[in-house]
């Protein structure tokens, strides 16, 4: 009897819930209402507000002056009908969970909230007291609210979430990453070893990349994203020329900018309740980037910049990987795993290496619009598979394929900053990273990663 009565109640819950519009969205933690025999209602001001969950109703109202507060009413968990909040009673019971985690169900009656305590245990309150317990600890605790800064990852961290049903985001975001003097392995490396091997020694590099991201979900379990980037880069150098027989440095710049590759990505969830989520990232690189810019020289105009320089990878890129992440009353975090696998080789005959990437973070919500993160993120490349002919392996370092690849772990310190529910800007957040190597190990020799620094900002509706 007592499986019956599940069942029972998990179909009346689906039943009811395909009657509720699918786009209506609950006020406090902005999740779909789906499931009538937890849903909850207020007016406030004149206006009526939905809830997804008793849960969501009173620690929304806990904010509120209760003089603007004319009415409340809850789901009855028998019939699916609103009542009056302040005469129902309420069933805490582990055996019948709710949206939000608190496992709490309304009743108009008290003799039907009885029957089913005796059947499924629990704990029984009226208004007053449920409302008291509420108040005075962190019971209900709302950790799946989608408005919470920390609901999304550090800017940094992409595909980290999905939207609900209908739902539609723009993103815009800019990233700006300082590379200075060189390292072989774990080491420092001086201008003049290197010329003892190469034309060219690096000094200094510069990315600034600005991206653009349009996210749809067109179910609840399934969203989509579309990325485009645009890269500058800027590298300066010192060329080791000979004339009249001495030596002479020549200190030079070169540069590249456009569009970069283009990503398609979609988003499947595997797991989601009031706590945790589990979704699987898969995406394909479609390669507009171009690989064949050029810069003029001190050796040569009009020079084939090295791989490093191009602005894509040529190549029809498959990415998967999966996040996982938990959410409590004041902190989340999260990881995710992601690899790069590049198909077969580009135009210019050669093939970037696979790339693998670790990203584990943690969020501490300080307010209710502001949130602080600290993330680690480690990152496993293979080298560059081929050559290409245009490039002199013996010029600069960059220029030859045995300079790819390695191993790096990186730290950031974030913050992100969503607008307060009641606001007109209540759609828009922010997102601000900075973050560092504190493990560098290089195949070849490469340029010294220095600085990282990420913004962006989102618009959901």
């Amino acid at each position: 009897m007592k499986k019956l009565t599940l069942v029972l109640s998990i179909t009346l819950s689906l039943f009811f819930g395909e009657i509720i519009a699918q786009n209506t969205q609950c006020i406090h933690c902005n999740m779909t209402i789906k499931d009538k025999l937890h849903r909850a209602e207020a007016t406030i001001d004149g206006k009526i507000f939905n809830y997804d969950a008793i849960e969501c109703l009173i620690n929304y109202i806990k904010t509120k002056n209760k003089t603007h507060v004319s009415l409340l009413k809850v789901a009855d968990y028998k019939t699916g009908e609103l009542v009056n909040a302040k005469k129902a009673t309420y069933l805490v019971s582990e055996n019948i969970p709710s949206p939000m985690g608190a496992n709490l169900s309304a009743f108009e009656n008290f003799k039907h909230a009885s029957i089913l305590k005796s059947k499924q245990g629990g704990i029984l309150y009226d208004w007053e007291s449920i409302k008291e317990k509420f108040e005075n600890s962190s019971f209900g605790a709302n950790t799946h609210n989608h408005h919470r800064p920390d609901a999304h990852a550090p800017i940094g961290v992409m595909g980290d979430h999905l939207h609900s049903k209908g739902s539609f985001m723009v993103s815009f975001r800019y990233m700006d990453m300082a590379m200075k003097e060189n390292k072989m392995g774990t080491n420092n490396i001086s201008n003049a070893e290197i010329h003892n091997n190469y034309m060219v020694a690096p000094n200094e590099m510069e990315m600034k990349m600005q991206m653009l991201g349009f996210m749809y979900a067109p179910s609840n379990n399934i969203t989509l994203m579309l990325m485009q980037n645009f890269i500058k880069k800027n590298m300066s150098s010192t060329a080791k020329m000979m004339m009249g027989g001495m030596d002479m440095m020549e200190d030079f710049s070169t540069k590249s900018s456009g569009l970069g590759d283009m990503k398609l990505s979609a988003m499947i969830n595997l797991f989601n309740n009031h706590k945790t989520s589990l979704h699987i990232n898969s995406s394909i690189n479609i390669p507009i980037g171009e690989i064949t810019v050029r810069d003029n020289t001190p050796m040569m105009n009009d020079a084939k910049l090295p791989y490093a320089m191009q602005l894509g990878s040529g190549t029809l890129d498959v990415t998967l990987g999966s996040t996982y992440k938990e959410n409590y009353a004041n902190t989340s975090w999260g990881t995710q795993f992601l690899s790069i696998i590049r198909t077969g080789k580009n135009t210019e005959n050669y093939r970037l290496g696979n790339v693998y990437q670790l990203n584990i973070w943690g969020a501490y919500n300080f307010k209710e619009y502001l949130s602080f993160s600290g993330r680690i993120l480690g990152v496993s490349q293979n080298k560059i598979t081929g050559l290409d002919e245009d490039l002199n392996p013996m010029m600069v370092p960059a220029s030859n394929i045995n300079n790819y690849g390695g191993k790096k772990i990186k730290a950031f310190v974030g913050m992100n900053f969503a607008f307060p529910k009641e606001s007109i800007f209540k759609n828009i957040r922010f997102g601000v990273e900075a973050g560092a190597p504190i493990y560098e190990y290089y195949n070849g020799i490469q340029m010294n990663e220095n600085l990282t620094l990420n913004f962006g900002v989102k618009y959901s509706i």
